[in-house]
């Protein structure tokens, strides 16, 4: 059974239809693929699953609007619930505590999130765990520095780092390569690869298509709201309709060229 599983979900702004009737599932231990243009509808999708857009009225037994995780329906719970279950969002735009240090950033889990719930006698594996992660991307000796004075890419690296301290089973990462340089988008898809190795479930939404089909292993393609096509890397850059509304010939020319 999946993990995540999304059924015939709409989505509105005003009268305005953001998604229309979008299904998809996400597995632990997979990375998967949302790939669509500017105002597709991926950003509204992955905050109404992560409970930050309420959905419209679902239906158990039509199938509609279903949000299903770890086999429950969670369309009714609040967005703490669902990261007290292990269903993490982290958006494209920075949610750091600016003024506090890296170190402080990353404290704040141990003493607020559930899973380690202040307890003194986990506190050294915590510790364990954040030097740990730390080490691995380069950020170490920037402990003391201010949230807000660190480069992108170390935000965005910092910004996983917190998430991965929360222990979720599955984490929506909406741009995570956006205004990143390229040595920590390297950093971050070995982060993402390490973690489905871990049976942890990501999806990610990002416009650097040619860095996030290297680490995926299923991908949905969304344009104006609707799901158009899903598959494997193959699947997707051989599609006339992503071809044409999506890559353009010239751009399936160069996926094509490095993935198949």
């Amino acid at each position: 059974m999946s993990l995540l599983k999304v059924e015939n979900l709409n989505q509105y702004y005003g009268k305005n239809k953001i998604l229309n009737n979008i299904s998809f599932d996400l597995n632990s231990g997979e990375v998967v693929a949302f790939l669509g243009p500017n105002g597709a509808g991926k950003t509204t999708l992955l905050r109404t699953v992560a409970g930050l857009l309420k959905t419209e009225s679902h239906d158990i037994h039509l199938k509609l609007n279903l949000i299903n995780f770890k086999n429950n329906i969670i369309n009714n719970y609040s967005v703490s619930d669902r990261v007290s279950m292990g269903l993490l969002y982290l958006p494209q735009q920075t949610s750091l505590f600016k003024q506090m240090s890296v170190i402080d950033n990353l404290k704040l889990i141990f003493k607020y999130h559930n899973y380690w719930d202040n307890n003194k006698n986990k506190l050294n594996i915590f510790n364990q765990e954040l030097e740990s992660w730390l080490l691995k991307t380069n950020l170490t000796n920037h402990k003391k520095q201010l949230a807000g004075s660190l480069s992108g890419g170390q935000k965005r690296k910092l910004e996983v780092i917190r998430s991965i301290l929360m222990h979720p089973e599955a984490i929506l990462l909406d741009e995570p390569f956006a205004g990143v340089d390229p040595k920590s988008i390297y950093e971050l898809k070995e982060i993402f690869a390490n973690l489905a190795k871990e049976n942890i479930a990501v999806l990610i939404s990002d416009h650097n298509v040619d860095q996030l089909l290297s680490i995926a292993n299923r991908v949905y393609v969304v344009i104006k709201g609707e799901i158009i096509k899903t598959g494997t890397i193959k699947d997707i850059i051989n599609d006339n309709a992503t071809k044409e509304m999506y890559f353009g010939y010239e751009f399936y020319k160069e996926l094509s060229d490095k993935f198949l």
